[in-house]
């Protein structure tokens, strides 16, 4: 069983098939992503990773990925990979026990912590904020 609910190759899922699929977790992907628009320059693609991920939204730019969302029935995750250094500094934030929780059990592998996470809440989602500026700082804010 694949990672998103999107397991069909052939079938790339539109944005509305996406809130569809999320239900009442809708508003928390429509702030996570709207968080990333505003705070990085990161163009997003929908990305097949195969039969056990599915298709997922990626927010990759030069080779690098800053986060993976992956729609799922009534819910979605995300997928962030943390290196060591970052890994030490998202540990000193003050997270929820979700998020918290999956950031401690999981284990550090030579190229960092691969964190999937079960966004339950709208503490999941400022949770995940908080890692996505560990792993990236946001670009600068425009003065009005």
């Amino acid at each position: 069983m694949a990672i998103g609910l999107f397991a069909d190759k052939a079938y790339q899922p539109t944005a509305t098939a996406v809130l569809q699929a999320l239900g009442a977790k809708r508003a928390l992907w429509e702030g996570l992503t709207q968080f990333i628009a505003d705070n990085y320059s990161i163009p997003s693609e929908w990305n097949f990773g195969g039969k056990n991920y599915g298709w997922n939204l990626w927010y990759r730019k030069s080779g690098k990925t800053l986060v993976t969302l992956y729609p799922q029935a009534g819910s979605f995750v995300v997928q962030i990979v943390l290196g060591k250094d970052q890994v030490e500094q998202a540990l000193a934030l003050k997270l929820g026990k979700n998020v918290g929780t999956v950031l401690t059990e999981t284990p550090q592998l030579h190229d960092g912590r691969w964190l999937f996470i079960k966004v339950k809440t709208a503490k999941d989602v400022k949770d995940i904020q908080q890692l996505l500026q560990v792993k990236r700082r946001p670009k600068p804010q425009k003065q009005a």
